[in-house]
């Protein structure tokens, strides 16, 4: 895959949002994600999880709550979930476990994943002024207000601005209307209120840039993916769920009244985004795992591993509430409540969100744990309470373990192993530090797995039927892995380098030969022009590429979007219509600098840490060989060189897509022409494994050699229309 198909990447994921074959498909997670397990075999204690559920027995006893429900998720597995109290106390009607729960403020965190997916798509920034989206902010007492400022509380709009019944909304733009008339307690982001009109301001944003209900939006890209079938935002037309919704009661100790019950009209009329989600714990729990997971749920990614990190940044110091988990401090972030250290520096140690009628939910990521306390009685602080006995019951025992776990690491099982099925495929296996292991197959996806029970086998972190296992010599060293992908189980023997294969260096003396990328550093700048066919989204437009020996501009012309991509000394940049200019960091740089076609066509030990011939194929009458190169922070790849002509047919690869993560690449070159007496593929199939994507073809038409282009229009800040 060259630097020159990278620009592609944001354009094709803001389109792919638009198409609901991909978005709107159900999870494949399954029934039960979190199935029961004793809780010894994730490193708990059966006696100390009784301890907390008997706490949580004696809140109903004291009259703390009338009901609830406690659930504890580690390693993605139950260890514990029951429920306590009364369902409707005058009916003497005993809470059920899988009751389903108005979780009220827990909706914040759901409609910012949506603002956080609208970012991903190009299709808002965080600095886009609300004013420029809902016509009701356009006025100068508010044009400061930002997207940003909404999601962390900053915007200065009050707690709360409904002075109506809510039957007299029409929908979350009447809402935000009347949030638009209220006066800020202070200049935008100068300060911190929790307001609820912020965050139904935030679901008005995404029902009028989508042109959908927002609660349409939450269903289609969220709940759906995600599996959470047993949550809603509309109780009208969900009558087989509301017998399972347990009466609702405000006042507090001894004086508890019910103020609902499911034969009642619905409490919400319309779906407000700050606080109308019904929800149970293990469907809450699906969407806690999508946030602990980076965005990633089974294979899809349905938001992009940056979004995760921006939305669970501390923000702002929340003084008045107390933290029970050890020294850690409770901070805002951007619509989730994290626990972080004094100075709000670090990376979050816990996530979640709470709720007004005493629901509420804990995540420790680096621990896979989860706590969810589900109440229906209004006002109770008895959460608040619970954690620092889920703290000393709960997450000390568990942070043991992962450490047990950590000294458990065995870089023995690194290494490359065959698939027998597929004399061109073979899987990477990198141990990680919580004892893990991280597999890719270059091409199709990069997988996490867990220890399990079994020695040497590893489980998937999502799917427990999903599993790897390693067998040994007499020496007890691997010899192969053993795996099973959806039931059938395969055996992938440990690579042993062959002695009949050339060296690298023969190998890279064939491809400089054949592809003669030297001349570069003489003909100076070379023009390619063409055309890009989308053909799982049907859609194209018109590619142009300039590149000479140490720098690269691409522009792609899809119509509404435009693209441009710029290496150069190092660095690299990207520009579109929709997101703007972003400089690239990290994997990310080094991805976009080894992709150049001048890299994939050249001398790899240049510009990789690692380069080794793996195997000799037969395709066909010809022989091809298999080269492995592997950069310093971005995946490895697969390179196919024609043994006989020493042509650079094919490449398998993982890239890093914002928006989807983490996605295989299988890219094939032909159409060879000669240019200047170099040898240039002017076709390039691209195969993503992913269905957003799919096969994009560029087919080039012409060139032009000797471009006489200014540094700074060649590979300076990229701008649209820009001379050369």
């Amino acid at each position: 895959m060259s630097r020159e198909l990278r620009l592609f990447f944001i354009s094709l994921v803001t389109l792919a949002a638009l198409s609901d074959a991909a978005n709107g498909q159900e999870s494949a997670l399954g029934a039960q994600p979190f199935p029961t397990a004793a809780p010894e075999s994730v490193g708990l204690s059966a006696k100390s999880l009784e301890r907390l559920a008997g706490h949580v027995q004696t809140l109903v006893d004291r009259d703390e709550i009338v009901g609830g429900e406690l659930h504890v998720i580690k390693n993605r597995l139950t260890v514990m979930r029951r429920a306590f109290g009364w369902h409707d106390r005058a009916n003497q009607q005993p809470l059920a476990v899988d009751s389903i729960y108005c979780v009220r403020s827990m909706t914040k965190p759901l409609v910012g994943t949506a603002i956080q997916m609208l970012i991903d798509d190009g299709r808002l920034r965080l600095d886009a002024q609300v004013g420029d989206i809902l016509p009701a902010f356009a006025t100068p007492r508010l044009e400061e207000i930002t997207v940003e400022h909404l999601l962390t509380h900053t915007s200065g709009l009050p707690f709360s601005t409904i002075r109506r019944p809510l039957s007299e909304y029409r929908d979350l733009q009447d809402v935000a209307a009347e949030a638009a008339e209220a006066e800020l307690e202070f200049a935008p982001g100068t300060d911190f209120t929790y307001s609820d009109p912020g965050s139904d301001v935030l679901g008005a944003i995404v029902a009028s840039i989508t042109g959908e209900p927002v609660e349409e939006f939450l269903q289609r890209r969220i709940l759906g993916p995600l599996g959470m079938r047993e949550s809603f935002t509309l109780l009208e037309g969900a009558d087989d769920a509301l017998a399972r919704i347990p009466s609702a009661y405000s006042g507090g100790t001894e004086s508890w009244s019910r103020h609902w019950q499911p034969s009642d009209p619905p409490i919400f009329p319309l779906f407000l985004t700050s606080q109308s989600l019904y929800s149970t714990t293990e469907d809450y729990a699906r969407f806690l795992a999508l946030w602990m997971d980076g965005g990633r749920v089974a294979e899809q990614q349905l938001l992009s591993a940056e979004a995760a990190e921006r939305a669970l940044t501390p923000h702002s110091a929340l003084r008045e509430y107390a933290s029970g988990f050890g020294e850690l401090r409770v901070w805002y972030a951007q619509q989730w409540m994290v626990y972080s250290d004094a100075e709000g520096r670090a990376r979050p140690t816990v996530i979640g969100h709470g709720g007004s009628d005493g629901t509420h939910a804990w995540a420790w990521p680096e621990e896979d744990l989860m706590v969810l306390f589900f109440t229906q009685s209004r006002g109770t602080t008895a959460g608040v309470g619970l954690e620092s006995r889920i703290q000393q019951l709960v997450v000390d025992q568990a942070l043991a373990e992962s450490r047990s776990a950590a000294s458990a690491k065995d870089e023995s099982v690194a290494g490359l192993y065959w698939d027998e099925t597929n004399s061109t495929a073979y899987y990477v296996i990198e141990p990680r530090p919580d004892g893990g292991v991280a597999l890719e197959r270059p091409g199709k996806a990069r997988l996490l797995f867990k220890p399990s029970e079994t020695a040497d086998r590893f489980v998937h972190e999502a799917y427990a039927g999903v599993w790897i296992e390693f067998l040994r010599d007499e020496e007890g060293l691997p010899s192969a892995m053993r795996s099973s992908f959806g039931g059938q189980v395969e055996v992938a023997p440990r690579h042993v380098r062959s002695d009949t294969l050339p060296t690298i260096d023969e190998v890279v003396a064939t491809v400089e030969a054949a592809h003669n990328m030297a001349r570069l550093s003489e003909i100076g700048t070379v023009e390619l022009r063409g055309n890009v066919t989308l053909e799982t989204l049907q859609m194209g437009g018109e590619i142009r590429l300039l590149f000479d020996a140490e720098r690269s501009r691409s522009a792609l012309d899809l119509g509404s979007v435009q693209e441009v991509g710029v290496v150069e000394a190092g660095r690299a940049w990207h520009y579109s219509t929709p997101t703007g200019l972003d400089e690239l960091e990290g994997a990310r740089l080094e991805q976009a600098l080894l992709d150049r076609l001048v890299v994939t066509l050249g001398d790899w030990r240049r510009h990789f840490q690692h380069v080794e011939v793996l195997r000799r194929i037969q395709a066909g009458d010809d022989t091809v060989l298999l080269v492995r190169v592997v950069p310093a922070e971005a995946p490895g790849r697969t390179i196919f060189v024609h043994e006989g002509s020493g042509r650079v047919v094919m490449a398998y690869g993982l890239v890093n897509i914002p928006g989807l993560g983490v996605v295989g690449l299988r890219t094939r070159f032909g159409d060879f022409r000669e240019v200047g007496e170099m040898l240039l593929p002017f076709q390039i199939v691209a195969e993503f494994a992913s269905p957003q994507i799919g096969r994009v073809v560029t087919q080039m038409d012409d060139f032009e050699l000797g471009i006489e282009c200014k540094k700074k229009r060649l590979a300076r800040r990229p701008t649209r229309g820009s001379g050369c």
